[in-house]
């Protein structure tokens, strides 16, 4: 009996043991907040702050359901532990912890934006593609009319280029955006750069495991085929010389395993930096920056996203005057302005839809009207100031619009006075989806009549001229 007894007591303490130190493990981060109280995250959004009792004189109703919010985003050690939990889950059982992340195989990290593209889902419509093709067109126009080199070019997403790392169960598509707007590219005669191929005939790897983007070789090589693509000279060699250092922190594996992230290896080239920035600049993610550079020649301007960042210093090294701008929608009305010689657009692919959605800001170009006749049509019409420029945009009826037809806006007076003007083709998004069937363009302040006018939309297709739709406005003297 008094084994037995002893027994059951050992059993007891164990059981005893177990339960303080489960209690110990709670009340750590509760206990702990007044020493280590997690008051900074490296999650996009604010902390909630400790709620009050009474709010304006009146008992805080809601005060423990706030009070649970504050505890769950300050408790101690929560950076800790959240990485802790996202490093077993991320690299033990190969899942993560973030529904921005994919977790790949041999620690490769993917942007979960990037599986629409990936599995062929939510794909832009043919007449979505056509608008973006031709607003590049019509921008490419505008470029070349003003003297400037064009060219445009699509930064492949990372899983484009290394599905072998992708999960298993992660079935890729044959057929996405980039697949579907290269061949109209072409077709249209838009000077474009294709750098999918030559990522995926690399023998090495050119983007970063943790990272959503190219490490610097990928940056070069991009740079080279946009400036051959330009037809610009530059030293072949000058890239000859760098070194391996583990200093890059991965912007995914930074969001998915915060504090307890780790450094990975990227290349470093020798060359240095000859360029000097002409505006206050705190980093290259900065939306706008102006370089200059003695030993450059001729004048670029890049609109560019995330993936520019690791372009511009080598790009910079190349140009006497380098503008780089992350502002959106592009802005052409200072090409004469800055004398620019040369402008590149750089887009990332899950962000092809971009180019139908924000066409550029320009003059729209000078259409010629004749033999106009007129339809009662349900196309809209709306004309507002953005600074120096008017927006003219609405929606077309599509009953009355095909594949070819152009959009021309005629702005006239009392006198008869008019002028019309080739719109962008845009998809619009509405309550219930996207309409393809917007229109959009920009005509400075010094263009459009003052007073009473009158906006007419026509639809051109061949010697075809259609009047959709007329409406009176009012613009008032600046």
């Amino acid at each position: 009996m008094r084994s037995e007894w002893l027994e059951h007591m050992k059993k007891k303490s164990w059981y005893l043991i177990y339960i303080i130190v489960v209690l110990a493990l709670v009340l750590i981060p509760f206990a702990g907040m007044s020493v280590a109280a997690t008051d900074e995250t490296t999650e996009n959004k604010e902390l909630a702050e400790l709620p009050e009792l009474k709010k304006d004189g009146k008992w805080n109703v809601n005060y423990l359901s706030e009070l649970g919010g504050y505890f769950e985003e300050h408790f101690a050690f929560r950076q800790e532990l959240v990485a802790a939990n996202s490093v077993l889950r991320g690299k033990v059982l190969g899942v993560s912890a973030s529904d921005q992340v994919v977790v790949g195989k041999d620690d490769w990290l993917y942007y979960a934006g990037t599986l629409d593209d990936y599995f062929g889902e939510n794909l832009m419509s043919e007449r979505g593609l056509s608008n973006a093709v031709f607003n590049l067109g019509l921008m490419q126009q505008y470029i070349e009319g003003k003297g400037s080199k064009f060219v445009l070019t699509i930064a492949p997403n990372k899983n484009s280029v290394y599905s072998e790392y992708m999960p298993t169960n992660y079935v890729r598509a044959d057929e996405n955006n980039y697949s579907r707007i290269v061949p109209l590219l072409q077709e249209a005669g838009i000077s474009f750069v294709e750098l999918s191929e030559m990522f995926k005939s690399s023998k090495e790897p050119l983007y970063l495991r943790g990272d959503s983007h190219w490490d610097n070789k990928g940056a070069v090589l991009a740079c080279k085929r946009l400036m051959d693509a330009l037809g610009i000279q530059y030293d072949i060699s000058w890239n000859s010389s760098f070194e391996v250092r583990k200093e890059h922190i991965g912007d995914l594996a930074n969001m998915l395993y915060s504090v307890a992230v780790e450094t990975e290896e990227n290349i470093y080239y020798d060359r240095p930096q000859i360029y000097a920035y002409v505006n206050d600049v705190e980093s290259v993610e900065d939306d706008w920056i102006e370089t200059i550079n003695p030993n450059g020649h001729g004048t670029l301007l890049m609109f560019r996203d995330s993936f520019g960042n690791s372009m511009l210093p080598f790009l910079a090294n190349e140009f006497e005057r380098g503008y780089f701008s992350r502002l959106v929608p592009y802005n052409l009305g200072n090409l004469e302005e800055h004398q620019i010689g040369y402008v590149v657009v750089e887009r990332v692919e899950r962000r092809i839809s971009f180019f139908a959605e924000q066409p550029p800001v320009m003059e729209a170009p000078v259409r010629m009207l004749k033999n106009l006749s007129a339809a009662a049509t349900d196309t809209t019409i709306s004309l507002k100031q953005d600074g120096s420029w008017y927006v003219v945009e609405g929606i077309l009826d599509p009953d009355y619009v095909g594949p070819d037809t152009k959009v021309y806006v005629s702005v006239r007076t009392d006198a008869g006075e008019s002028a019309a003007y080739e719109a962008f083709h845009t998809s619009v998004e509405e309550e219930d989806g996207w309409n393809d069937y917007g229109y959009k363009l920009y005509l400075r302040g010094t263009s459009v009549p003052k007073g009473t006018a009158y906006i007419d939309v026509i639809f051109a297709e061949g010697d075809t001229q259609v009047l959709a739709k007329t409406q009176e406005v009012m613009i008032k003297e600046d």
